[in-house]
C-alpha cells in the first residue's frame, strides 16, 4: 500500500505496476491503494512542501516524495502497465483519504 504515491517519476509508477503484475496469474487481480489528493494536497500546503514534478518533496533532506493519486489516475497507470480495471470495484469501501482500484491481469 501507498507505494505508487512515493515514486517521483510517473514512469517509475508504471514500472512498479508492471513488476507487481508479474506476481499475478493471468485472470488474477491486483489491489492498488494510494494516498489521495484530498489527503496529500492540504498537508503539502500546510507544511509548505516544495512542488516537484507532479507532487511534492515532503522532505528534501531525506529525499521523500508524496503525490496524491486519485482512482482515475490509478486506472490510467494500470492500463499503461497492461492491466485493466476489474468489474468488482463496488466491493471496495471508499475513503476520501485514499485512491484505490482493483486491477485485473488479462487472461
Amino acid at each position: 500500500m501507498f507505494a505508487l504515491n512515493v515514486l517521483p517519476d510517473p514512469w517509475q509508477r508504471i514500472k512498479a505496476l508492471q513488476h507487481a503484475a508479474r506476481f499475478v496469474r493471468p485472470g488474477g487481480h491486483l489491489l492498488v491503494v494510494t494516498r489521495s489528493p484530498a489527503e496529500i494536497d492540504p498537508r503539502a500546503v500546510s507544511a509548505n512542501w516544495p512542488v516537484h514534478h507532479d507532487g511534492y518533496w515532503s522532505s528534501a533532506a531525506k529525499g521523500t516524495f508524496q503525490k496524491g493519486i486519485p482512482t482515475e489516475q490509478i486506472v490510467a497507470l494500470g492500463r499503461r502497465a497492461g492491466l485493466r480495471p476489474a468489474a468488482e470495484q463496488a466491493l471496495l469501501a471508499g475513503s476520501p483519504g485514499v485512491g484505490q482500484v482493483l486491477l485485473a491481469k488479462p487472461a
